[in-house]
């Protein structure tokens, strides 16, 4: 191997550069603002239903999951689909294609469960696919250009167009404080 091609190994003045390099930047970065352009922008999670695109912000989505084993609770209404044991904390799984008025979706090994909080409610999203997270300009959200058939206007915060797609962005916070969601603990 000739001399060019060795790798340089940096000695330790060097290091002690580099790393008060990183830390400086590091500091500069929390002490400095989110640019404008940033604090414009909305991180949002997209992913598929029943062939259709939708999204969450992604500060709701706690994590993504392969579908593990669902365990079945009777007498609970159609769109919980069972339960799951997340390492030690068991939460629900909510079809989102019932809530949004479509048909059940099976329990597809493919598809993916999409953990998120939002109205003091921890549940798992079924979901077909998980595309991943975009960032779109907080001002690229516009109204529904059409209904949705069987979505509930208040489910929605608007339409997205992105990557020559429009898809539905929908307000979890408004889903998850249905009736069928509150529990009346007086009842029973």
């Amino acid at each position: 191997m000739s001399e060019q091609k060795r790798r340089h190994r940096p000695n330790a003045e060097e290091l002690r550069e580099t790393l008060r390099q990183m830390r400086e930047e590091y500091w500069q970065g929390i002490d400095q603002p989110p640019a404008a352009e940033d604090r414009q922008q909305r991180e949002i999670l997209v992913f598929r239903i029943g062939g259709e695109r939708f999204a969450v912000p992604s500060v709701l989505a706690r994590e993504v999951l392969r579908l593990p084993q669902v365990v079945r609770v009777p007498m609970v209404q159609e769109a919980i689909r069972g339960i799951i044991n997340l390492r030690g904390e068991i939460v629900a799984v909510t079809d989102l294609a019932r809530l949004l008025g479509q048909a059940a979706q099976e329990l597809d090994p493919a598809g993916r469960l999409v953990v998120v909080r939002a109205a003091g409610i921890t549940t798992a999203l079924l979901v077909a696919r998980v595309e991943g997270i975009r960032r779109v300009a907080a001002d690229a959200v516009e109204p529904l250009s059409h209904g949705l058939a069987g979505l509930p206007r208040e489910a929605v915060e608007g339409q997205v167009s992105l990557e020559g797609e429009l898809l539905v962005l929908l307000d979890l916070k408004q889903i998850l404080c249905r009736p069928e969601f509150v529990v009346d603990q007086q009842k029973g």
